[in-house]
């Protein structure tokens, strides 16, 4: 593995990581401990889906991690804060409902939607079947959507 890669990859996987956790300097761990990992396996295969699967397995049951809890951001204070602080809000809506679905279900949906990775990739890296991604992506998008709807503001919905 090169320094491009790190440097091309780094900011991705850390995203993909604090989706899954919700915690910034959680996340950047993650992926430091990834690119140092994949710094020293000599052959990787497709490295790309192996560092998801190096990362997804520090998110595996029996791990432990503390909770984040996503808190909106202070009240806007003039028309052109209203938008901001709105998108920010939006942002700690969808940041909860993420954090609030099970766990397959969420990394099925950062890797397949966010990861862009294909069902078979994604069933790849989490050693589920393609079947079963599909199963937890419905799953995970019903009740993610449910979630959404359930904690709109008072004026959106």
């Amino acid at each position: 593995m090169t320094d491009d890669y790190v440097a091309q990859r780094y900011a991705h996987l850390r995203r993909a990581a604090f989706l899954m956790c919700g915690d910034w300097n959680e996340a950047g761990e993650v992926a430091r401990v990834t690119m140092a990992r994949a710094l020293t396996d000599a052959d990787v295969g497709d490295l790309d889906l192996w560092t998801y699967r190096e990362m997804m397995a520090v998110f595996k049951p029996g791990h432990a991690r503390r909770e984040h809890v996503f808190v909106a951001p202070a009240q806007a204070t003039g028309a052109a804060d209203t938008d901001a602080a709105l998108s920010d809000v939006y942002t700690v809506l969808v940041l909860d409902a993420l954090r609030r679905l099970p766990p397959k279900c969420r990394a099925v949906l950062v890797l397949h939607h966010f990861c862009h990775l294909a069902v078979g990739e994604t069933a790849d890296v989490l050693g589920l079947d393609a079947s079963k991604v599909t199963e937890y992506e419905a799953d995970g998008l019903t009740a993610f959507t449910e979630l959404l709807r359930a904690s709109q503001p008072a004026g959106a919905r």
